[in-house]
């Protein structure tokens, strides 16, 4: 991954980007831009006038750029969502990170709301109206539902072969969470000591059972007290019942407190 931290380096690059569009040359142009960091591939697009963007729009599949919208402010959000066609922007909100989406969505006047989460898959819609019901500032608020659970009888060798399948999908993959089949969290497994463990053994025998967890309706401030005194890069969020609803990342708590 390329980042442009170099002033002379990014005018170049960005050059070779600008020129690949104008010269309406795709392979190039993805070639180059999605070597980007997805913060230089956020700031190039921002830069450029409507009939570029469009270009890129058709350059790029409805989740690459989905990793550009998550970054951009709500303006811009808004902006690119009446640029792009319904059918990509459906797509696009399908893949992103449920608390992503619904943090965009949650901006939009009702009508346009119900219209895009009606168009959604019906899971992602689920998860996204579950969100929106969550008040502003607590963790409920900030969770997000893509993250990995296994069962205490599991296999490593088999939660490995399966990480390859369904990590792309998930948040972070730092931890793993063991829930019951009604969705009851009652272990913690970390990726380091999955993959250090006997490719035979069991999760119930590796798993630890001392949980750092926070209730939907929990403070942020809470949420963020807790992961930075015990260094996690993300924590479970649970129901009044104790089923696991999602979890908060470092970086969105962190990215709340940069905006307040």
């Amino acid at each position: 991954m390329i980042k442009l931290n170099q002033l002379r380096y990014k005018e170049e690059y960005t050059y070779y980007l600008l020129l690949a569009i104008k010269e309406e040359n795709k392979d190039q142009f993805r070639t180059d831009f999605l070597e980007l960091h997805p913060a230089d591939q956020t700031q190039i697009f921002m830069a450029l006038d409507d009939s570029k963007r469009t270009r890129v729009y058709s350059f790029l599949t409805p989740s690459e750029f989905g990793d550009i919208f998550s970054e951009l402010p709500p303006l811009q959000q808004k902006n690119c969502l009446l640029e792009l066609d319904r059918e990509y922007a459906i797509l696009m909100l399908n893949d992103l990170p449920s608390d992503d989406a619904a943090d965009f969505i949650g901006l939009l006047p009702n009508q346009e709301a119900d219209y895009l989460l009606n168009q959604m898959d019906q899971e992602e819609a689920d998860d996204i109206k579950q969100l929106l019901t969550y008040f502003s500032g607590t963790a409920g608020s900030l969770l997000t539902t893509e993250f990995i659970s296994v069962r205490a009888t599991d296999s490593v060798a088999a939660i490995l072969q399966n990480l390859r399948l369904v990590a792309s999908h998930a948040e972070t993959i730092y931890y793993l969470y063991v829930t019951d089949a009604t969705g009851k969290l009652f272990g913690v497994l970390s990726l380091r000591d999955l993959i250090v463990s006997n490719p035979d053994s069991l999760v119930q025998e590796i798993m630890a059972t001392q949980i750092i967890s926070v209730k939907a309706d929990s403070d942020l401030s809470e949420v963020g007290h807790l992961m930075k005194k015990y260094g996690l890069p993300a924590i479970p969020v649970l129901r009044f019942d104790d089923i696991m609803i999602g979890i908060v990342t470092f970086d969105d708590i962190l990215t709340t407190i940069m905006l307040v």
